[in-house]
């Protein structure tokens, strides 16, 4: 093959991308700005709605028989809550905005008296979020309550504390937090890497496939005197390069976006919050996973788009496309799922895998190893597919492809 040729073919369907403003606005611009403008404006809103949450006050009804009761007393000295001596019927809490009920049955003191349990009765609308939150800090108070009280009557009866509690189990988390940002990030952001580098790869492969078919600009190629193979390569080069730089673009922007939002939410303590397990060698073998990747993705797009005569039909075929990337990283979040030598050769399952598990910092070289190999060998897989989808004579005219032709040496 002629590299000069190549790249002639690279550099003429990078400048029609490069002049195509919404292709353009979408692979790189939109990305760019798009993430920390959205999680910005998500983390304002929710601190502003947090704020509202703790301190908007609540109304608690409380039966009136509750007066002479420590429970009377309790809820009076929370400042969220607006607390209403009033007999009410369960369904009328329902157009009551912002109402709770709580109901301390008849001789709750008596009941504690006799060492009995004294029952406490709370109706809310759970779907509310305010109200949910309330109720949380009700119940926590209620339970002091009650912890204060078997105290107590341990006391008076010259009890331990341990009388109550035989077995004192106690857990211990040795995680270290940066392992524990890189769990959480290994989980989803696979997956958005993935889609990324597919969507990439996918609207410019459609462009210079289906889309010179349709504008008849595709078969004056074949006449020039090009080899099959070099047209393949400049094309597959410049779906490659767009589908990284759109997946480097949105990353990046994810990941400043998620810094601010950690920034946020932690009160400036962004740096300590969000550390990642990750060494160099973690970098450099993931920098090679998604190149890999990527190579795969924009080989079997050009692939399978190039059998569609219109831009309309190749676009009925990214659903399908996407299933292959979605249906792996979802199974990769299923619990237990990890990287070993089975799932280290599995399309796209590896990829999310050996990510998520780099993410982590605890990821075995054996395995990521054959990741690398693995995807190598489908994006080869891929881009020998291509070869034969170019090298058919009907797809490239718009006729009715015969599938097994496309595998025929003749």
């Amino acid at each position: 093959m002629r590299s000069h040729i190549i790249g002639t073919i690279f550099r003429k369907e990078i400048l029609e991308v490069l002049r195509d403003k919404r292709m353009l606005f979408l692979v790189i611009l939109m990305p760019f700005f798009l993430y920390p403008v959205m999680f910005t404006l998500i983390g304002f809103v929710g601190k502003s709605q947090g704020e509202k949450l703790d301190t908007e006050k609540v109304t608690v009804l409380l039966n009136p028989q509750a007066e002479s009761t420590p429970i009377y007393e309790l809820l009076k000295t929370n400042p969220t809550l607006e607390v209403k001596l009033e007999s009410f019927e369960q369904t009328s809490l329902d157009t009551m905005k912002n109402t709770v009920g709580v109901v301390v049955a008849d001789g709750f003191q008596s009941s504690l008296d006799s060492n009995q349990s004294a029952t406490v009765t709370i109706f809310y609308d759970t779907s509310k979020d305010l109200l949910e939150g309330r109720v949380r800090n009700i119940k926590a108070s209620v339970e002091q309550l009650g912890q204060n009280l078997l105290l107590a009557r341990l006391n008076e009866k010259q009890l331990p504390q341990g009388f109550v509690k035989p077995i004192d189990l106690r857990e211990q988390n040795i995680a270290p937090q940066e392992r524990v940002v890189g769990k959480i990030m290994g989980r989803f952001l696979p997956m958005l890497l993935l889609l990324f580098i597919f969507t990439g790869c996918i609207y410019i492969a459609i462009d210079i496939t289906a889309g010179e078919k349709e504008r008849r600009t595709l078969q004056p190629l074949f006449t020039a005197p090009i080899k099959v193979r070099e047209i393949i390569a400049g094309k597959f080069l410049a779906t490659y390069t767009v589908g990284l730089i759109s997946a480097t673009m949105n990353v990046l922007s994810l990941l400043v976006a998620m810094y601010i939002q950690v920034q946020l939410l932690s009160g400036g303590k962004a740096g300590e919050a969000f550390s990642l397990p990750i060494s160099g060698e973690g970098w450099a073998w993931m920098a090679l996973i998604i190149v890999l990747a990527t190579a795969f993705m924009a080989a079997i797009s050009i692939a399978v788009v190039l059998l569609a005569n219109s831009y309309k039909e190749a676009q009925s075929y990214v659903s399908p496309l996407m299933m292959i990337i979605i249906i792996p990283a979802v199974m990769s979040q299923m619990p237990g799922m990890e990287l070993t030598s089975t799932t280290a050769m599995i399309p796209m399952l590896n990829i999310s895998l050996a990510i998520g598990a780099i993410f982590q910092g605890i990821f075995n070289v054996g395995h990521i190893l054959t990741v690398v190999l693995f995807a190598l060998l489908y994006a080869g897989l891929a881009l020998y597919l291509a070869s034969l989808t170019f090298g058919n004579e009907n797809v490239v005219t718009g006729e009715k492809v015969k599938f097994k032709a496309l595998f025929s040496k003749k």
